[in-house]
């Protein structure tokens, strides 16, 4: 259906905005809000309605229903004065007033479930496969099944690629063959495999990943101890070789992708071209990433790893706006996190990292420190090896009033993920949680290693003004403060409230003590 207006075209197929043809740039919430407006123009259009299509229904602040209308005002040329395009009726709702065509024909409803599983499936195929015994003990079986069992379970918990079940992988009439040859017969693009050697008391276990089409080893690793030693490893060697092979498949899919003609590429190969851009060291092309992820949801609405990333690219802006003092900005990046979150949860409730973003928008988005511990118990639960999730779920537990939650619960994101890319950001956390302990020493260990890591991390270098200040260490807080100021760090009252959203009045005033003292004026 496209619905035109003036110069402006609604084209709900194509979820665009077009003025005189031209495709105008809206978030997903504010093309819905539209939408909604323009096909419902006849009427006025209920708070309780807009809420209910373009959230879903979920509880939302009246300033998030507010900024919705105003950048839905501004895709039109409208504002709140003249009110050309929406009016408000104050106190029930806002109508579309302006006088629009319709044509063509809504397309028959049929389920997408097909067309998901379809496209699911024509991901590459990940198989783990028994590993083999050199010297064949029944009494290793139970252990070499169970590795491969548990390394099942946590690239399931990934789902980014499909994981050969379990009945399939097993499958005693293929067990003979090479892992290639294994991997081809059940259409597998990446291979998972490995074997035991016992020699006396001690065992050697050694694993490969396999690019199956072209029998290329990717990665290896060998584990050695007592056959003992090993068994109580089990859990812990299934997460180390998760987290070693993880980007050994994501490199390898990326080499695959740049082979293919632009043509060619699948909201998958945009997807994971994205998710390149998002793990490089150096995060200053987002846009062209956001780009990819939107034409990706385009080609598949309904791939929840497409609006995660877009979710964690919101995230990355909000963060931007706090190091350049547009807090404005970053209400706006933060509503949209928290959407595109949302998205990803209602196409896959399972997916951990929908749930992650999801508590870290409700959290600096809507303040909900509530609704922020349940994504966040939930992500942690869905797959305790992301260091996402403990990150996220670190500073809700801060922010919601246990630091010591937070502190412990942030720790853990460096054993899941030894190589985590925010390390200095997590270091600048702890610095936090450990002041907030009342253990400034401590803190100071944390905001120094977060600093050694990353010098420009602004949020390190206003929690050490809080440290020095509060430790009454004046000349050193006046050169961290100069230092701050230097890198062109924002520090106000309205800053303080804004991005650092303490549920406890007392973790707030104890953090403003410090920066009061430390020559910061918050007036």
């Amino acid at each position: 259906m496209i619905f035109r207006f003036a110069p402006f075209e609604i084209d709900t197929g194509q979820v665009e905005l077009r003025r005189d043809g031209a495709r105008v740039a809206v978030e997903p919430q504010v093309f819905a809000l539209l939408r909604l407006l323009v096909e419902n123009r006849e009427r006025l259009v209920t708070k309780d309605e807009i809420i209910e299509t373009v959230w879903g229904g979920r509880i939302v602040s009246e300033s998030a229903l507010s900024s919705r209308i105003k950048f839905a005002r501004q895709a039109l040329d409208d504002d709140g004065a003249a009110q050309r395009w929406i009016r408000t009726v104050h106190g029930q709702g806002f109508r579309f007033v302006g006088e629009a065509t319709e044509e063509g024909a809504p397309p028959p409803v049929r389920s997408s479930a097909p067309d998901r599983l379809a496209e699911v499936m024509a991901r590459p195929m990940v198989a783990v496969f028994p590993f083999e015994q050199e010297n064949p003990d029944p009494r290793d079986t139970y252990f070499v099944d169970g590795l491969a069992e548990d390394l099942m379970a946590e690239l399931a918990s990934w789902r980014w690629f499909p994981i050969l079940s379990r009945n399939a992988a097993f499958d005693p009439a293929r067990r003979a063959l090479p892992i290639a040859e294994r991997a081809a017969a059940v259409g597998a693009r990446y291979a998972i495999g490995g074997r035991i050697h016992r020699a006396g008391g001690q065992a050697r276990l050694s694993i490969e990943l396999l690019d199956a089409a072209g029998g290329e080893q990717l990665w290896s690793a060998r584990f050695e101890s007592d056959l003992e030693g090993l068994a109580g490893m089990q859990a812990e060697i299934a997460r180390q070789v998760f987290q070693r092979i993880a980007p050994e498949l994501d490199s390898a899919e990326r080499r695959r992708i740049l082979r293919k003609a632009p043509a060619d590429l699948t909201a998958w190969d945009l997807t994971m071209k994205a998710l390149w851009v998002l793990n490089r060291p150096s995060q200053d092309d987002f846009a062209g990433a956001l780009e990819q992820l939107e034409h990706a949801t385009e080609l598949d609405p309904a791939s929840p790893l497409s609006w995660a990333l877009i979710s964690l690219i919101r995230y990355e802006a909000a963060l931007k706006g706090w190091v350049g003092g547009n807090l404005g900005g970053v209400e706006h990046h933060f509503q949209n996190m928290l959407f595109a979150a949302r998205k990803a949860i209602e196409i896959d409730p399972n997916g951990w990292m929908g749930h992650s973003l999801a508590g870290a928008g409700e959290l600096w988005g809507e303040a909900s420190h509530a609704r922020a511990r349940y994504h966040a118990d939930q992500a942690i639960d869905l797959n305790p090896s992301a260091g996402l999730a403990h990150h996220f779920s670190g500073c809700i537990y801060g922010f919601g009033g246990d630091p010591e939650a937070a502190f412990a619960t942030q720790s853990q994101a460096f054993r899941v993920d030894p190589n985590y890319l925010h390390a200095d950001v997590i270091e600048a956390d702890l610095g936090l949680w450990r002041y907030l302990m009342d253990d400034c020493e401590g803190a100071r260990l944390h905001l120094d290693r977060a600093l050694a890591e990353n010098p420009k991390n602004l949020r390190a270098r206003q929690r050490l003004v809080a440290v020095l200040g509060r430790t009454g260490d004046s000349a050193g807080a006046r050169e961290a403060l100069d230092r701050l100021e230097a890198l062109g760090g924002p520090l106000t009252g309205g800053y303080v409230k804004a991005s650092y959203p303490f549920q406890q009045r007392e973790h707030l005033e104890l953090f403003t003590e410090g920066l009061r003292r430390g020559g910061v004026r918050l007036d």
